[in-house]
């Protein structure tokens, strides 16, 4: 990579960063007494803190939208635009999750704060860094109802074994049927996710495709997600590694069944043809 590149690629992370930064500021406090401050906030140096990380965060997602960009059609805006969408999504539906310190308010401000800053961000990253390039369609099928439906399944099991074996920090004693709500609808947009994103993955070995879609282009992110939070609360480091670890291997483990399925049909078809 040219040192031009990385130099764009550093200054849309800070541009994001710096924004995301601004509408922290206009975020109505939510006066949660479930977890205390983090170490940061008590100290003052919770600004400084944020956007360094912040910053290297963005880093490490505009290189996963340039690598999306590369298997996907279209102009650059529209290539930025789509994965800017994409991810403002995922995210919202992370930031929903119910949980003891969430608020009402909360639910609102910081979906739509980072949700605004992911489309700058695919923006930016499309309109500087990304290429034009032949639109390729690609439409949801009778296969895409399996490939969510298996990505859902997987992902609600992993989570069981988050909440059942693992304890991790959540609502699932108090709102059984609030959370597995939130696991199902969370299993569903990470299989539209994966609808939308796999196809650009142009390899056709099973078990790289499936590494690459669940444990960059998701659980990179899913981990700088994550990590934002013990920058403003004091929370279990061991518990938001064991989420991270857990999420990510049940995305990669349903994309690896689901990549495995498509290169047994595409193997037959080709015989069939000869």
């Amino acid at each position: 990579m040219s040192g031009k590149k990385l130099s764009v690629i550093v200054l849309i992370s800070f541009i994001a960063i710096l924004i995301r930064s601004v509408l922290q500021l206009l975020i109505p406090s939510s006066n949660q007494t479930v977890l205390q401050q983090s170490v940061f906030v008590k100290n003052g140096t919770l600004p400084i803190a944020f956007m360094i990380y912040g910053t290297v965060a963005f880093i490490a997602i505009t290189l996963i939208f340039l690598l999306i960009h590369k298997g996907m059609g279209g102009s650059r805006l529209s290539k930025g635009l789509k994965t800017g969408l994409i991810y403002s999504v995922v995210w919202t539906i992370f930031l929903v999750e119910p949980l003891p310190h969430g608020s009402a308010i909360d639910l609102i401000t910081y979906p739509l704060a980072d949700s605004i800053v992911l489309v700058i961000l695919g923006v930016l990253t499309g309109i500087f860094l990304s290429e034009n390039s032949p639109v390729e369609k690609h439409n949801l099928g009778i296969q895409s109802l399996f490939n969510i439906s298996m990505i859902t399944l997987i992902f609600v099991a992993g989570r069981m074994i988050e909440y059942e074996v693992f304890h991790i920090y959540s609502m699932f004693d108090q709102a059984q049927v609030k959370t597995l709500g939130w696991v199902i609808c969370t299993g569903i947009i990470i299989g539209l996710m994966f609808e939308h994103i796999n196809y650009t993955i142009k390899t056709k070995n099973a078990v790289k495709k499936s590494l690459i879609f669940g444990g960059i282009i998701f659980g990179i992110n899913l981990l700088f997600f994550n990590f934002f939070l013990p920058l403003v609360l004091k929370v279990e480091i061991v518990d938001m590694s064991i989420r991270t670890i857990i999420d990510s291997a049940s995305v990669i483990i349903g994309c690896l069944i689901i990549n495995i399925k498509a290169t047994k049909v595409s193997k037959v078809i080709e015989v069939d043809k000869i």
